[in-house]
């Protein structure tokens, strides 16, 4: 009975040891954990008020910006949509710059590497739809479709066979797949690589046998594996 009285006291001893320590520990850093506290705190405050009162209005006003400048671009007018109309207005170009980290300005980048393409800018296009970023399955692979055009502009034509064929894999549908290979292979005949462009053209035609672009591709073909067979 001694023994166990002994125990306990032993016990209740050790607890209350343990219990100053906890209070000295506090006493020396409570002041340290308590502005720790607060600054996550702070934080996350500072967080919730940047999204709600900067990130939002921010992309409220790059989106009615980006209206103006697809009209211009749907009117074929490039230069335009890339520059903006004036008068408060901005073109692609700028509402990329002015309100980055959007999705108004993500989506400028694409548009402003398209009409860069067809002003022949070829290289300033490119540097612009690399600033795209998507995993959307039609527009991703869309723009990096203009990216291979983009490099066969340029006589980079290994980029833009792999740009063409990245396309194709991304998109993996009918409506995209079909004729990112055929460019692909029309850049392989240009090399001579006869074998490799067949192959794709081969792709369209069994892969995508319900493309349009399933029928047109047998010319592709013949033309192809006459100049293999040369």
């Amino acid at each position: 009975m001694a023994h166990q009285e002994h125990r306990e006291h032993d016990t209740l001893d050790t607890i209350d040891e343990q219990v100053l320590k906890g209070e000295l520990f506090f006493e020396r850093h409570g002041k340290k954990i308590i502005i720790a506290v607060a600054a996550l705190l702070v934080i996350a405050l500072g967080f919730f008020a940047y999204h709600r009162f900067v990130t939002i209005p921010k992309s409220e006003k790059a989106t009615a910006q980006m209206f103006v400048a697809e009209d211009s671009f749907m009117l074929g007018q490039d230069s335009l949509a890339l520059k903006g109309q004036g008068a408060g207005t901005q073109g692609f170009e700028a509402i990329a710059k002015n309100f980055s980290g959007t999705d108004a300005a993500n989506l400028a980048h694409a548009y402003s590497g398209i009409c860069l393409y067809d002003m022949g800018k070829y290289q300033e296009a490119l540097t612009e739809l690399k600033k795209f970023s998507s995993d959307e399955a039609v527009v991703a692979p869309s723009i990096q479709r203009i990216i291979g055009d983009c490099y066969v502009q340029l006589g980079k034509l290994d980029d833009a066979v792999k740009a063409y064929e990245t396309a194709a894999k991304q998109a993996n549908n009918e409506a995209i797949s079909p004729s990112c290979l055929i460019k692909a292979g029309h850049v392989y005949e240009k090399q001579g690589k006869y074998d490799k462009a067949i192959a794709l053209y081969n792709e369209v035609k069994t892969k995508y046998y319900t493309a349009p672009e399933a029928e047109t591709v047998e010319a592709d073909l013949v033309r192809a594996q006459a100049a293999q067979g040369k």
